[in-house]
């Protein structure tokens, strides 16, 4: 009774697993997400390239507005000569008049008891001529008066006009010190800006380059599943070769009790071997292994393969890295490092590792030893990681010459 209590409980779940769609198990990814990255980095580099022009016109406009101001601040130099002069020039004449003050008006002379006032007026040969000599000293005074009062006034305004100049001069001077200052920061800003251009343009190229391949497996709907409704393929030759000319040395399997979790390959050109990304992806970690205490040089990279999975990368013991950082989206084209024998190695060769899962961000493979357990399964289930989706010679030593 309990045994078919057992087999009856077994069969009823093994029906609702079948009833359960795949894509519940699997991630399914459509053709739209890779479409919409595309759009995403088109946008980002649309906006980047846009803030690099909004700084680059505002640099312009700041150095036409500094140069607008240094014109003016050497207008303002020419006007203060000019009216450095008119007061030294008014000061001349105010002690002219003065002197001609001093000379005509003599009457301050008659208070005094002189008659210099006195010969000048009763000079005149008649009445008339008195009276009119009389009205041309009052005049000639009140006229010396006047200008003179309009002198000093000159004389006031003018060094007034110097003050507002001086001041409006210091004004400038600070505004074309700011403009310099923002001036500073926007060519700052337009280097970091054109830094991320090339960077922006290959991402872009990179999941242009990736839409386009879809499209040419046969994916035309944003809702198209790849691997299911296109881009159909076999497991093996979703990714290129990482070395244009090269050799398998090792192949994956167990060596002295463990996994060897890694493909590797050598070549005739050793340390000068430029390695290749195998796909399309984007660089998660450049780190060096220092845990045998020797440092090996390494790149892990994350991949979306044809059917749809994320693999990880990993390119070991290279030499040297080529110009790549953290974050860098990644062709085929992409030269990564060179072929090297750093950390604990027996000779220059590139250890590839690739593997269905994430490294430190799918659940299989949060850490390091859940990765070292997934691969370890992967393989007994029969999946033999990079050897299962990349075309290589099935013996060791035989040499390829493309990738």
């Amino acid at each position: 009774m309990m045994k078919k209590i057992i087999v009856s409980s077994f069969t009823i779940l093994f029906t609702i697993l079948m009833l359960i769609p795949v894509s519940v198990f699997a991630e399914e990814v459509t053709f739209g997400q890779f479409q919409d990255d595309l759009a995403k980095a088109e946008q980002e580099l649309k906006a980047n390239n846009q803030s690099i022009n909004n700084s680059q016109n505002q640099i312009n406009a700041d150095n036409a507005t500094i140069r607008k101001l240094k014109s003016e601040i050497e207008a303002m130099g020419v006007e203060t000569q000019e009216l450095q002069q008119q007061i030294a020039e008014s000061n001349i004449s105010i002690a002219e008049r003065k002197q001609q003050t001093k000379d005509v008006v003599s009457y301050y002379q008659m208070s005094q008891g002189e008659n210099v006032y006195l010969e000048y007026v009763f000079g005149g040969d008649s009445i008339t001529d008195l009276v009119y000599r009389l009205s041309i000293v009052e005049q000639i005074t009140e006229y010396n008066e006047k200008v003179m009062k309009e002198l000093e006034n000159l004389i006031q305004a003018n060094e007034q006009r110097k003050v507002e100049l001086a001041n409006k001069e210091k004004e400038y001077e600070n505004k074309i010190n700011s403009l310099n200052a923002e001036i500073g920061k926007l060519t700052n800003s337009v280097s970091k800006l054109g830094e991320l251009s090339p960077g922006l343009e290959q991402e872009v190229k990179t999941k242009r380059d990736l839409v386009e391949f879809y499209k040419s497996q046969g994916c035309k709907n944003r809702s198209d599943v790849i691997g299911r409704d296109c881009a159909v393929s076999s497991s093996n030759g979703q990714f290129s070769r990482p070395i244009k000319t090269g050799y398998i040395t090792s192949f994956i399997g167990y060596r002295w009790g463990s996994l060897h979790r890694g493909l590797d390959m050598g070549s005739s050109l050793g340390r000068n071997t430029p390695l290749y990304s195998v796909g399309y992806g984007r660089i998660t970690s450049i780190w060096n292994d220092r845990k045998d205490g020797k440092g090996a040089n390494n790149i892990n990279i994350e991949y979306r393969g044809r059917d749809g999975k994320y693999y990880t990368a990993i390119y070991a013991h290279l030499s040297r890295y080529a110009n790549v950082y953290e974050g860098m989206q990644v062709t085929p084209n992409t030269v990564l490092g060179y072929m090297g024998d750093t950390g604990f190695a027996t000779g220059v060769h590139l250890h590839l590792e690739l593997w269905p899962c994430r490294l430190y961000v799918d659940k299989e493979c949060k850490r390091w030893n859940d990765y070292v357990n997934f691969v370890n399964k992967q393989y007994k289930s029969g999946f033999k990681g990079a050897e299962s989706v990349i075309n290589f010679p099935n013996k060791t030593y035989q040499t390829w010459y493309t990738k």
